[in-house]
């Protein structure tokens, strides 16, 4: 059952009896459209052929007899020059469809070659006047039908062309019936004139002649007998028809099979009335010519289904997200150009959104992958019924992008967030919006939501309960400061405008310089001294911030170099990597090279790993800290307790020194817990082979603390800001700094 269910499903498809969508069915019409053109230029080079070479072989010379001009050239050559128009106009036509233009200088055109072809074929009444059409005898009554048939195909179609682009024009569907009606009036005018002239050819009258064989017999001859051979323009036009009507093999195969039978019929009836016999070899031939013709029109179609379901498929994946079926977001960013333009939309009257989905990770981690899947359609379902006139883009993960109406865009935002907390009323997700009202309609799409998502990302780290911000003057000034950090980031590496400050670490026995960390510093022609809390986020978010990295790596090596090389004071610095490095650098490579290039001891070089970057691949760091400490380098773990710090991370991981947060020291003074934790972590820290170091360090009563607990460094404003290279060895030198003989890490 099974296998018969197989063969069946498979001879529907092939016989074209699925049930085709939307998008293939205009692939399907594109198709003919593309076949017309080429057929009909195909007519048109055929037809100039013809009408040269009936001109050359009779019109001339009969003109040359003294035949009447204008006579003489409709009786050869009246047929092929309305074949010629009707070529031109559906050419014509096809080449403007296809184009997908609707200027009327266009449409002007196409209609004048379609008027022009209605015209020639105005001149059927001179048919009867010089004899082509005559009801004499049966034949040429069949003849004379089959030609009037043939104006008549041409009147229709010329019709259908000036009508069809008139309605196209006035914003008519492209794939619409009247384009497959004018088609398939097209394969009509086509069809006629293959019968018309292959049925002249068989019905041509014997003429019967006695004639002197040169001995003076008078014998029977038969002059004037047409040679069958027309029958090759019938073949020739029911392969057309064959070609273009590829809607359905169904259609084909009735329409040839009706066809070839009805004109089958319409040679077998020709001898009775004096016209030539059909060979029994060309029957055999007809038959055969019109099986192939059928299988041909049956691969056309199953080729043509199977490339349009793939570019189905590839356009489905470029212009729509796979798993909400919302726009693709590049794709939504072109139709909002599309509907800016096509709507003379006006600056404040739409506004971009930027929509983050709050507690989807706790959903996610409590309902699983299938349900958070499912609410993420549920709530792309939401923001399409929402918004006013909206176009919405799932951009990533539980990211959605909206292109909406202003007005009233806070009550809907606040409405959304309703429906989105009422999808799970335990979890009570919600949403965050970020707007960018639309000032410039000339404006990238991506512009504006990366606006959008700059005022988001101010209302994520704001700490009111707000759940909409607007980008505005303000966040505008720092969106230039931060695509100016973007775009300038490789010149300041050139020019020297990155600079390694070193904030001083002192033992807390005894208070003497033991280390240093380097921090980057910014130091801008144009924005002068940029913050670090400007820089270092804009250059995470852009996946860029290994490039300040890793030159303030260098430039520590060689501040390091110079002071080995000129006998100068020499402490171990710490470098802080961020976490997205990580992912983008090997850092076990660029330090170990940089170190090798520099020839600086490993000792001197420790690595600042941030409690945040933990977050990441966890055997990725894992193998990371191994292979710092396979080379020689020591590693601690910066701000642990600035999160939500966790024992695990001290258990899991083998950190060299721990290094405190200075959100620890935060209420020192009147909170006795916080002495309490202190003390217990460093106890901790201790009990596990770890070394301490707090950062922070403000007054005398938190390091005299601090001591007294076994913090073993300090590093704070108590002890220095962060200076620079030279400010550092002049304060050594000065004597401000005592430098310890004690390096170890």
């Amino acid at each position: 059952m099974k296998f018969l269910s197989y063969i069946g499903r498979r001879l529907r498809s092939i016989f074209g009896l699925r049930k085709n969508s939307k998008y293939v069915k205009g692939y399907l019409n594109d198709a003919n459209m593309r076949s017309a053109a080429f057929m009909s230029f195909v007519i048109i080079a055929l037809e100039i052929w013809l009408i040269v070479r009936q001109t050359g072989k009779y019109v001339i010379p009969y003109i040359q007899d003294g035949a009447p001009v204008f006579k003489t050239i409709f009786q050869n050559c009246s047929n092929f020059f309305l074949l010629l128009s009707m070529g031109i106009a559906m050419f014509v036509y096809s080449i403007q469809y296809s184009s997908k233009s609707k200027k009327l200088s266009r449409v002007i055109v196409v209609v004048g070659f379609a008027v022009a072809s209605f015209i020639v074929a105005c001149l059927l009444p001179l048919e009867f006047k010089y004899g082509s059409i005559k009801f004499t005898t049966r034949i040429y009554t069949i003849q004379a039908i089959f030609k009037i048939a043939f104006y008549i195909s041409v009147y229709l179609f010329d019709i259908g062309i000036i009508f069809g682009t008139i309605y196209r024009y006035l914003g008519g569907r492209r794939a619409s019936l009247s384009s497959i009606l004018i088609i398939s009036l097209f394969a009509l005018v086509c069809l006629m004139f293959g019968v018309m002239v292959s049925y002249s050819d068989f019905t041509s009258i014997k003429t019967v002649t006695m004639v002197d064989d040169g001995n003076g017999n008078l014998v029977r001859t038969i002059l004037d007998e047409g040679k069958n051979k027309q029958i090759i323009c019938f073949l020739m036009f029911a392969i057309y028809i064959g070609c273009l009507l590829i809607w359905n093999p169904l259609i084909s195969i009735g329409i040839l099979g009706t066809l070839f039978l009805g004109f089958y019929f319409a040679l077998k009836r020709v001898e009775s009335y004096g016209g030539r016999n059909l060979p029994e070899g060309d029957e055999i031939n007809y038959v055969t010519f019109f099986i192939s013709l059928t299988m041909v029109c049956i691969s056309i179609f199953n080729q043509r289904i199977s490339e349009a379901r793939k570019d189905e498929e590839l356009e489905e994946l470029a212009t729509k997200d796979k798993l909400t079926g919302l726009y693709a977001f590049e794709y939504f960013t072109i139709i909002c150009k599309e509907r800016i333009a096509k709507e003379s939309i006006k600056p404040e009257q739409y506004v971009y959104l930027f929509i983050n989905i709050t507690s989807f990770k706790i959903y996610n981690d409590q309902k699983g992958f299938d349900k958070g899947n499912d609410f993420l359609r549920e709530v792309g379902k939401i923001f399409k019924e929402t918004f006013s006139n909206s176009l919405v883009s799932r951009q990533s993960d539980d990211h959605f992008i909206v292109f909406t109406e202003a007005a009233n865009i806070e009550e809907e935002v606040k409405l959304a967030d309703e429906k989105v907390a009422n999808i799970d009323l335990e979890i009570k997700p919600g949403i965050r919006v970020g707007a960018c009202i639309l000032m410039n309609v000339l404006e990238n799409p991506h512009k504006s939501v990366e606006k959008a998502r700059y005022a988001y990302s101010e209302l994520k780290h704001g700490r009111s309960g707000k759940k909409l911000m607007f980008y505005d003057e303000q966040m505008h000034d720092n969106y230039l400061l931060v695509q100016y950090i973007v775009s300038h980031i490789d010149e300041a590496i050139e020019n020297g405008y990155l600079k390694a400050y070193y904030q001083p670490v002192v033992w807390s026995k005894g208070r003497e310089l033991c280390g240093a960390e380097a921090l980057a510093r910014w130091i801008d022609p144009k924005y002068g001294f940029l913050s670090p809390a400007k820089f270092v986020p804009a250059l995470e978010s852009a996946q860029l911030i290994h490039k300040l990295d890793m030159e303030i790596l260098r430039i520590v090596c060689a501040d390091l170099r110079h002071n080995l090389d000129n006998n100068l004071a020499v402490l171990p610095v710490s470098i802080n990597f961020s976490r997205a490095d990580f992912g983008l650098i090997d850092i076990v490579e660029v330090v170990s090279k940089t170190v090798e290039q520099y020839k600086i001891p490993k000792e001197l070089l420790h690595i600042e790993i941030t409690e945040s970057a933990l977050m990441n691949d966890e055997s990725m760091l894992k193998d990371t800290i191994m292979r710092l400490h396979q080379n020689g380098f020591a590693t601690w773990l910066d701000d642990f307790g600035s999160g939500y710090s966790s024992f695990n991370v001290l258990k899991d991981y083998e950190f060299d020194v721990l290094k405190l947060d200075m959100k620890f020291l935060t209420g020192f003074d009147g909170n006795k817990k916080a002495r309490s934790l202190i003390k217990s972590v460093i106890n901790m820290a201790d009990e596990i082979g770890m070394k301490t170091l707090c950062e922070g360090v403000e007054t005398l009563e938190q390091a005299e603390f601090l001591e007294s607990a076994s913090c073993g460094r300090l590093q704070g404003y108590l002890y220095g800001k962060p200076l620079s290279y030279d400010e550092l060895m002049a304060k050594i030198s000065n004597g401000d700094y005592v430098l310890s003989n004690d390096i170890r890490s």
